[in-house]
């Protein structure tokens, strides 16, 4: 065999093989972003199911409900036991901050997901959460310069 003949084997055996190198990656990026799309759907579900825990206990004991959602209940807030509302706050502080951690941490997530606006709307309506959060920022980081950035945001400054 020729010397010519020998390059043309093994140039065709360099390209086959970027080739075939080209298509595994193809492959493996195909995979990366499914498997971010998995995260992201596996994040959302977490921070639902633990969350619907919490809005589970507000099912069960009504007299919590104006404390957490004044919109949905004419009950007076002085009904419910102040232990469980400042426990079920604890709770909701808890689910929020930590969805709010996790939704950072998974990006895939936080574009399906209107967590943030729900905090705010949460922070903004309740006093009970609203309470718990300002009591203790150190346990709720997030969730704390979240609620300070409505403060600082808000018109009256309140």
């Amino acid at each position: 065999m020729s010397s010519t003949a020998l390059s043309i084997v093994g140039a065709v055996g360099i390209i086959g093989s970027l080739l075939f190198a080209g298509w595994q990656a193809r492959a493996l990026a195909k995979q990366v972003g499914f498997q971010a799309t998995m995260n992201g759907v596996a994040t959302l579900y977490s921070v639902l199911s633990s969350l619907h825990n919490v809005q589970r206990i507000l099912a069960d004991d009504t007299s919590l409900v104006p404390h957490f959602s004044p919109e949905r209940s004419s009950m007076p807030l002085d009904e419910a036991d102040p232990a469980k509302v400042q426990m079920v706050a604890a709770m909701y502080a808890d689910v929020l901050n930590i969805g709010l951690h996790m939704l950072s941490a998974v990006p895939e997530a936080k574009a399906e997901s209107a967590w943030e606006p729900y905090c705010n709307d949460l922070l903004t309506k309740s006093s009970a959460l609203k309470a718990e959060v300002a009591g203790k920022p150190w346990g709720y980081p997030r969730l704390s310069r979240l609620a300070n950035s409505l403060t600082t945001n808000s018109p009256a400054g309140e």
